[in-house]
């Protein structure tokens, strides 16, 4: 049999390669890969929109040699089979050139080691001319500093700088009017650098026993999103489990929104697309967040469990059991890691269904006189009126016969009437949306006057009309306006 060497066309691999499926966002995430496995303390990321829209990334790494950084420019530079060091963040030796190539037509890359620059640069339209695996080289530290943008940011004698030019991928809204490149450009750098925000977290905050990475952005410094909130007295985090290969796994149950001051800040840690579609695992390999906001098909998203985020992390020395792909944005679960969480699920997110059913519990628990009964009838809870409450039973004693079978019948109706559905959809959406209107301080006063005097007319003493007054939702929220109207210091 003979064998045949069939080469691929580099001017059509070299298209296909760009579509393997990065986002602008995760294409500027695996360059940053690169300059952490370098050892960069800094990272600095500058964009410039005219005349064409350019992106540069410069770090303090420790550079490369001219060798070296011709190797890295190779396509498949490093074998993934290789054992790595524990702070290397790389895989294929395609990050680097996909990630740019997704979303540029020019890639050059410029190095100091020991004070010595090197610069290549990619360019796809030669690709395409010459149907040869070209890069082009530029040579002398002149030619480099006149050639190539932001080359001046490399000050010191070691690091390396990536610049993005030709950028034909920047996409804006689906349907968006705006065909302005300039304000596309500058929507997709905002959403990367939220994105920076919570995939490099844990490099941006000083972590007890690593080095903090700095990195800013126009000069601006980008600052970490905890997606745990770890930080909040209110965060419930529950014991560090330590499953077979190396993986460590920790629950966090966020605080709810009552626990906030600052409904924003409550918003900030709901992350893009709000709690429930950000509860579930948060995958770290070597500290780097692969994959966030998934149950991995081991449970469903629901309202009660939005509050519990599950941080897993793994080396970097097991890609192949858990499918890292070349993106580093996907991943799957090991068998035998996938069973160790089923088995722990209920342990795991357990925190946050107790918040959300403790909270339910309080709204409904037996008060004095309360306003609604819950009766249960087989397996169904029923929401209806409490038409024995003091002030409706006083009101109705005033009725004439004709008006208080009117008047039971308005009750019947708003009670059958209850919008379960509506609330059902909005709570399933989102729970905290769901409140009782709110009255403004005047009506409150009016209310706990009018209140107090028809309960009082029932014959009861005070401190249980104020006991009863006290339960209720409309008056408990602003107790001291209450006490105010009805002239009693309280002590």
């Amino acid at each position: 049999m003979d064998k045949i060497e069939l080469d691929p066309s580099p001017s059509i691999l070299i298209e296909s390669m760009r579509d393997i499926g990065y986002s602008f966002e995760t294409a500027v995430a695996d360059i940053i890969d690169n300059s952490i496995s370098a050892r960069a303390t800094s990272i600095r990321i500058q964009t410039r929109t005219a005349p064409k829209p350019i992106l540069a990334v410069v770090d303090d790494g420790e550079g490369l040699g001219r060798d070296e950084l011709l190797q890295a420019m190779r396509m498949g530079s490093t074998d993934p089979r290789k054992v790595r060091d524990s702070q290397d963040l790389g895989r294929f030796g395609l990050g680097l050139k996909t990630a740019s190539f997704s979303q540029c037509r020019k890639l050059t890359v410029v190095s100091k080691c020991d004070g010595a620059m090197s610069a290549f640069y990619w360019d796809l339209d030669d690709v395409a001319e010459t149907n040869n695996w070209q890069v082009t080289e530029i040579q002398g530290d002149d030619e480099i500093l006149s050639k190539v943008a932001f080359s001046d940011l490399l000050v010191s004698d070691h690091g390396t700088l990536i610049v993005w030019e030709k950028i034909d991928r920047v996409v804006g809204v689906e349907g968006n009017r705006d065909n302005d490149t300039t304000a596309v450009f500058n929507r997709n750098v905002s959403d990367m650098l939220e994105h920076l925000s919570l995939v490099f977290h844990r490099f941006l905050k000083a972590e007890r026993g690593y080095k903090r990475v700095s990195m800013s952005c126009n000069g601006r410094e980008i600052e970490p999103i905890d997606p745990f909130n770890s930080a909040s007295e209110a965060t419930i985090s529950q014991q560090v489990e330590r499953l077979s290969g190396g993986v460590t796994i920790q629950s966090y149950t966020l605080p709810h929104a009552s626990k906030y001051e600052d409904a924003a800040d409550y918003e900030y840690y709901g992350l893009r697309g709000g709690y429930i579609k950000n509860q579930g695992i948060y995958l770290y390999r070597a500290r780097r967040l692969i994959i966030h906001g998934t149950w991995f098909g081991l449970a469903k998203k629901k309202p009660l469990t939005q509050l519990c985020r599950v941080r897993i992390d793994i080396d970097n020395q097991h890609d192949e059991d858990w499918k890292i792909d070349v993106k580093k944005a996907s991943a799957q679960l090991p068998e035998n890691v996938r069973l160790s969480i089923k088995s722990l699920l209920n342990t795991l997110y357990s925190p946050s269904r107790r918040v959300y059913q403790r909270r339910g519990a309080k709204q409904v628990a037996e008060t004095n006189f309360p306003l609604w009964n819950a009766i249960k009838d087989n397996g169904n809870i029923n929401y209806l009126i409490n038409d024995e409450h003091p002030l409706i039973a006083d009101f109705k004693r005033e009725l004439s016969t004709d008006a208080t079978k009117q008047f039971d019948l308005i009750l019947k109706m708003l009670s059958t009437g209850f919008p379960i559905d509506s609330i059902r959809f909005e709570i399933s959406n989102d729970p905290d949306s769901v409140a009782a209107p709110k009255t403004s301080t005047e009506e409150t006063r009016e209310n706990a006057v009018a209140f107090f005097r028809a309960m009082k007319g029932s014959g009861l003493d005070d401190l249980t009309i104020l006991n009863a007054m006290r339960t209720q939702e409309i008056f408990a929220h602003c107790w001291g306006d209450v006490l105010s109207a009805l002239g009693i210091e309280e002590r």
